[in-house]
């Protein structure tokens, strides 16, 4: 074990010992968020204040390979099924990267499975779509 995990361990013991110490009614208070524990340096008049953290940030996902290569598969199909086939093992920041070079914006946030159906119909799907309608 680390020497900080250990310390962690250490401060958890002491948090433990001094919630053990104040009535039920603080310990609701505590855990239903009405009441916070503060750090209070040793030797300090007040407590510390609380430092700020900014939210942690996600790092992108990037692209495993190049998209190109998708994009131009993607071209080729006859059928919504072999885009899929393609397009389902594929991990999110490639999908991402594949709707970029196809020009589609705003996929963020974008469920896997609604990303993949997004593409599908982009692509294969908007030409099956243009073909019946030339056919009528």
């Amino acid at each position: 074990m680390s020497d900080v995990a250990k310390l962690s361990m250490t401060v958890l013991q002491r948090i433990s010992e001094f919630l053990a110490t104040l009535p039920e009614d603080q310990i609701v208070d505590i855990a239903e968020g009405r009441a916070t524990l503060t750090y209070h340096p040793f030797g300090a008049a007040a407590p510390a204040a609380p430092a700020t953290r900014a939210p942690a940030k996600r790092a992108a996902a990037k692209p495993t390979k190049d998209m190109s290569v998708v994009v131009d598969q993607l071209g080729g199909f006859q059928s919504r099924d072999e885009a899929e086939r393609l397009l389902k093992p594929m991990v999110v920041g490639d999908l991402r990267a594949v709707a970029a070079q196809l020009g589609i914006g705003g996929v963020s946030g974008t469920r896997k499975a609604d990303l993949i159906t997004m593409l599908v119909e982009r692509t294969i799907g908007a030409r099956l779509n243009s073909a019946a309608v030339r056919q009528l």
